[in-house]
Formats: structure tokens, sequence, C-alpha cells
């Protein structure tokens, strides 16, 4: 008994550190795609971006990866620069 007890209450805080974690992450990212959103075009360019990719990835879910979308986004692009 007293062991089920304990496997729950591990249980329960470790679901408690995933969403805690989980909204820290989504609050950081918030925070990467206001700072993106303000950026120039030109500083834009600089990393490898436009700004429709700063609008389709801020349309990603809350649980996906942002950072591999703008990987994948800016990836093909500097491919082309380079040939």
């Amino acid at each position: 008994m007293i062991a089920s007890i304990a496997r729950q209450a591990a249980y329960g805080a470790a679901a408690l550190k995933r969403a805690a974690t989980w909204l820290a992450r989504v609050g950081a990212e918030r925070a990467t795609m206001a700072q993106l959103a303000r950026m120039s075009d030109v500083e834009l360019h600089d990393i490898g971006l436009v700004r429709q990719d700063v609008v389709d990835i801020g349309a990603v879910r809350l649980d996906a990866d942002r950072s591999a979308l703008s990987a994948r986004v800016a990836r093909p692009r500097h491919a082309k620069l380079a040939a």
C-alpha cells in the first residue's frame, strides 16, 4: 500500500515537472518568435529567413519543435546561395 502511494506520488511529481518545463519552453519560444517578428527583412535574410517563414513557424502547434522547422526552411536557401 505504501509503495503504491509512493509510486503515485512519484508519477505526480514527474507530471508536474513535465508541465513546468513545457510552460518554460513555450514561454521561451514565444519570446523568440516575438524577437523574430521585430526583425527587419534584412536581419531575417542574414539568418536565412524571410518574413513568411516567421509567419509559418508561428503557426506551428505549441508542442511541435519550431527550431527544427526553421532549420529545414533556411537550409535549402543556403544551399541555393552556395551553388
